[in-house]
């Protein structure tokens, strides 16, 4: 599995690469497709109640959030701390780096710098990414997970959405902004199937029931 991951990591990698590409190169190119589609959305269009949409990728949150996993990491395993704190810097740190390297100007430029990719969504996803691995690794129940999987997935596209309509980002970007999640995750999943969670509860119930079934 771990192969897997790795082959995972170097073609997101490729695809992030040649996304930069892109978006440096063809910008033009990609505003005669876009802009129509922006033209279209914002139309006469009411995006007022998308405002409340960025409670979700508030940072006192998101830091909040990535401070109670890490500190479940350290009472667990140091490294699955440690890769938490790398993967939510690797997001921030690397969306940062692509954003002076790209320098695409967004649909309203008075309120973003760069657009390519979005800070708001990298870090959104990275985090709900990280609470559904964290529920992987900690072996709770399977539903459990891919409940966490697909709320990740929901509230990431509506913060996307949110800045498309407000004209923070073009809908490419949030593409964009996927890749370097994906990206993020892969690395922290490395690290966390390298490393299987040591329950103390687990580990007792299992003493606790083979003593009884030695016993009987």
């Amino acid at each position: 599995m771990r192969s897997t991951w790795i082959r995972a990591w170097l073609a997101t990698l490729a695809l992030l690469v040649a996304a930069i590409a892109l978006a440096r190169d063809r910008v033009s190119w990609l505003l005669t497709v876009e802009e129509p589609v922006m033209d279209w959305l914002l139309d006469g269009t009411d995006t007022s109640r998308w405002g409340a949409a960025s409670v979700i990728s508030s940072p006192t949150i998101l830091i909040i959030g990535t401070v109670i996993l890490v500190a479940i990491g350290l009472w667990l395993d140091w490294r699955i701390a440690m890769a938490l704190v790398i993967t939510s810097t690797v997001g921030t740190v690397g969306t940062a780096l692509v954003e002076n390297v790209v320098g695409r100007v967004p649909p309203n430029p008075e309120l973003e710098p760069s657009s390519f990719p979005s800070l708001a969504v990298v870090q959104t996803g990275v985090f709900w990414g990280q609470v559904a691995l964290m529920a992987w690794w900690l072996r709770l129940p399977r539903l459990l997970f891919q409940i966490l999987v697909e709320l990740g997935i929901v509230l990431t596209i509506i913060v996307a959405i949110r800045q498309i309509l407000s004209g923070e980002i073009w809908p490419s970007d949030a593409v964009g902004s996927a890749i370097v999640i994906a990206l993020s995750l892969i690395t922290a999943a490395l690290v966390f199937e390298s490393n299987p969670a040591k329950l103390p509860w687990r580990d007792r119930s299992q003493h606790d029931s083979a003593a009884l079934s030695s016993s009987q």
